[in-house]
């Protein structure tokens, strides 16, 4: 039994039934294109953390939900969440668990095993992306069967134990990286690719699998063992978006 998750530039078909929910979470970093975040909302719940609430008005996207402490969201976005009647859990500012932390927990809690897809990770501070992307690789403890971090430019889908995912998608992307985020990855394959791999060890200390490019319609990635990222960029919608 398989189950797809679908971006709007891509689909990421995983072993294993389908998850009840969907959620997307919008947070406080890069926001995305609006025309990508309608797209990635349509068929999910849709949270803002904290700033994300200022990509959601933007794009006349009303939340289900919003969590966070406030303090990088606009005053005008803030506002428009409350005139809305949108259930709004407000954190004071000083307190042990980032914003995205706590939506996650919170999503674990109302949605069992649901598949969580977190826009608004990339740009700004790197310790915060930092934060950001481990977070995600405690979703199992969260009680979350999958999560991925996406925007028009940027995926990372997380793998992790024995795994495994199918890439099919609408633009190739020009570069596919795979990222150990455990001390060690084991028996990882990458097939469709220019430079592929068959049931090797990476480590986090020697990171060499990064810049590789598609070399066929579908690219397959499997791991026996570990926390592994599967990192797909599109350059070219990078240009686009700053131009």
């Amino acid at each position: 039994m398989n189950h797809i998750i679908r971006l709007p530039q891509l689909d990421c078909l995983f072993p294993g039934p389908a998850p009840d929910r969907e959620v997307l979470l919008a947070a406080g970093g890069r926001a995305p294109q609006p025309v990508w975040l309608k797209e990635a909302a349509a068929g999910r719940a849709v949270w803002c953390v904290d700033h994300g609430i200022d990509c959601c008005q933007r794009s006349r996207i009303v939340p289900e939900r919003v969590i966070g402490d406030g303090d990088s969201a606009s005053g005008a976005g803030w506002a428009w969440g409350r005139q809305l009647g949108v259930p709004m859990e407000e954190y004071p500012a000083e307190k042990n668990l980032t914003d995205l932390q706590l939506a996650l927990q919170t999503a674990g809690t109302v949605y069992r095993q649901a598949a969580v897809v977190v826009t608004g990770v990339w740009g700004g501070r790197f310790d915060h992306a930092f934060s950001n992307i481990y977070s995600l690789t405690g979703r199992a403890a969260l009680g979350l069967s999958r999560c991925l971090a996406a925007d028009q430019t940027e995926v990372l889908l997380l793998l992790q134990g024995e795994d495994a995912v199918r890439l099919t998608w609408r633009a190739a992307p020009e570069v596919i990286s795979l990222l150990p985020l455990s001390g060690t990855c084991s028996g990882v394959s990458i097939q469709g690719v220019h430079w592929p791999l068959d049931r090797v060890e990476l480590l986090s200390t020697l990171p060499y699998a990064v810049s590789n490019r598609p070399a066929a319609a579908e690219v397959s990635v499997a791991l026996n063992g570990g926390s592994l990222g599967v990192y797909l960029c599109w350059q070219s919608a990078h240009v686009a978006a700053d131009s």
